[in-house]
């Protein structure tokens, strides 16, 4: 019975978790999925090269295809341009535009407010253990 009560504790705590407001964006032009193809190109750390869709696709543990779809969405709306690379014509960099890069800009405190509120209240170590615990969760995949 004590293993069935811990896993109660468990699902209530995530339960609490998912209604504690840590989830709920701001933005109302763009999706989260919209926003994560953004943030990573804004927080691509190499300025040496520009990021291309296989890094964002490994950065947010998706699939290629699943990528280029966000990717091309975001490109007719002029948030993106696509440029070949000088090297490799197959290989595509990824820019932001001005209007992208104004509105995550405008954007990118509220949308993260609520994780820099848990952050804070955490700690480092403790935020750095909260990742790591749920990088291994997530390393599971789908539970069901």
């Amino acid at each position: 019975m004590k293993k069935y009560q811990n896993l109660q504790t468990l699902d209530i705590n995530l339960q609490k978790f998912r209604k504690n407001g840590a989830y709920k964006r701001y933005s109302k032009e763009l999706t989260d999925a919209d926003l994560n193809v953004l943030f990573c190109i804004k927080f691509h750390d190499d300025s040496r090269e520009k990021i291309k869709l296989t890094d964002i696709a490994l950065r947010l543990g998706l699939t290629l295809p699943a990528v280029t779809h966000k990717v091309n969405d975001l490109e007719e709306r002029g948030l993106i341009i696509k440029i070949a690379s000088n090297v490799d014509k197959r290989i595509i960099n990824l820019e932001m535009t001005t209007e992208a890069h104004k509105y995550v800009d405008q954007v990118i405190d509220k949308y993260y407010s609520p994780l820099i509120k848990i952050s804070n209240y955490l700690g480092e170590e403790d935020t750095k253990a909260l990742n790591r615990i749920i990088r291994k969760i997530n390393s599971l995949g789908k539970l069901k």
